[in-house]
C-alpha cells in the first residue's frame, strides 16, 4: 500500500461495464509548471482508490519544490485505447521514494491515442525560442506528423514556449523548417540531458512539402527495421 490509497483492480469512465478503462500499472505522466517552464514527469498507477491515486514515478527531476501539498498539476494515464485526463492537486510527494499521492478534481477526459504515426529518427535539429538570435543543438529522437520528440544535452531556458525549429535530413541534407509549441520537458534519468515534446503548430507551403518527404525517409527506415512499441 502506497501512503494510506488501497490498490484497485481498474477503473471504468461513466461506470459502465463495456467502457474504456484504466488500472493499475498504466503508464502516467504528470504535467505541471517551474516558472513558465511546462514540466512532466512519468510514472505508472500504483493504486487507485477515488479521487486518490498513487503514482510511482519513474523521473526523479529536481521540482524546486514545486509538488507541494496543494500544488495544482494534470495527470494523463494511458489506458486501454486511449488517454485519460484530469486535473489534480497534491496531496503527498516523496521524490526520494519517487512516490507521489495526487487528488483528482472532477471527472476525467478521454482522448482516443494519437492521431498521427510516430516514427524513431537520430536526426540532428537546431532550435531556439522564437525572438531569440542564437540557436541550440539537439538531437531529434522520434517524429510525426504532428510533433517530435527532441534530446537536449542541457536544459534550455525558456523565455517563450513557441520554438523554431530546422531538421536535417539525412539522406539529402535538406533543412526543413517548423514552428512548434512546447508541450512538456522532461529531465532524463539513464543519461545526462533534457527532453522536449512539441507540437506543430506552423508551416508554409513548402516546409510542409519537404516535411512529408522527410517523414518518407523515416517511414521508409521503419519497414526495413522494425522496432518496437513504447
Amino acid at each position: 500500500m502506497m501512503g494510506g490509497v488501497p490498490s484497485t483492480q481498474r477503473f471504468q469512465r461513466n461506470g459502465g461495464s463495456d467502457s474504456p478503462v484504466f488500472r493499475a500499472g498504466d503508464p502516467v505522466e504528470v504535467h505541471f509548471k517551474v516558472g513558465n517552464a511546462p514540466v512532466t514527469l512519468r510514472g505508472k498507477l500504483a493504486q487507485i482508490a477515488r479521487p486518490l491515486l498513487g503514482i510511482q514515478l519513474s523521473d526523479t527531476l529536481a521540482c524546486n519544490g514545486s509538488l507541494v501539498p496543494g500544488a495544482a498539476v494534470v495527470v494523463a494515464i494511458s489506458g486501454g485505447t486511449g488517454i485519460y485526463t484530469a486535473p489534480a492537486v497534491v496531496q503527498r510527494c516523496n521524490l526520494e521514494a519517487r512516490q507521489l499521492v495526487v487528488a483528482t478534481q472532477g471527472s476525467f477526459c478521454y482522448q482516443q491515442r494519437r492521431q498521427h504515426e510516430r516514427y524513431r529518427c537520430d536526426m540532428q535539429v537546431r532550435l531556439r525560442p522564437v525572438g531569440d538570435t542564437e540557436w541550440t543543438a539537439g538531437i531529434c529522437r522520434d517524429i510525426s506528423a504532428g510533433g517530435a520528440r527532441i534530446y537536449l544535452p542541457q536544459e534550455l531556458v525558456l523565455r517563450s514556449n513557441t520554438l523554431e525549429l530546422v531538421f536535417l535530413s539525412p539522406d539529402n541534407q535538406q533543412a526543413v523548417r517548423a514552428i512548434a509549441e512546447v508541450v512538456r520537458t522532461s529531465k532524463l534519468l539513464d543519461e545526462s540531458g533534457w527532453e522536449l515534446g512539441v507540437r506543430f503548430t506552423e508551416m508554409n507551403r513548402m516546409e510542409k512539402i519537404h516535411f512529408a518527404r522527410l517523414l518518407q525517409h523515416w517511414a521508409a527506415q521503419h519497414e526495413r527495421e522494425p522496432v518496437q512499441p513504447d
